[in-house]
């Protein structure tokens, strides 16, 4: 008898364990770049149905793109901003994003102390 409420418990614990575990995918995105300048290219990346999800632009140093500019960042079916970013060739300079309703700045100097 206690072997067997020691195996319904295990079960229950470990099926209960399988239905919490959330499933995230990382999608690919169509990307589209247009050369704006010499070393500037606009760039929007488009989900399945062609929505802009993101949005931004690149600095071309040598072979290599950089963020570039004000990057954004749309909600899924939504033309709502959730998050903005702000790059200097590559540099990130500051973040805004909305968590619970809430705006969130985060500067160079934060984004810096976050990284050491």
């Amino acid at each position: 008898m206690k072997t067997f409420i020691s195996t319904i418990l295990f079960a229950l614990v470990l099926t209960t364990g399988l239905f919490a575990q959330q499933t995230i995918t990382n999608e690919k995105h169509q990307r589209i770049l247009t050369k704006v300048d010499a070393n500037i290219y606009d760039v929007q990346f488009l989900d399945k149905e062609g929505n802009v999800v993101q949005k931004g632009q690149y600095w071309r140093d040598g072979e290599s793109l950089k963020p570039h500019g004000t990057w954004t960042l749309f909600a899924l079916n939504s033309n709502k901003v959730t998050t903005r970013s702000t790059f200097d060739k590559g540099e990130q300079l500051s973040v805004e994003t909305i968590i619970d309703g809430m705006l969130v700045s985060v500067d160079k100097q934060q984004l810096v102390a976050k990284k050491q």
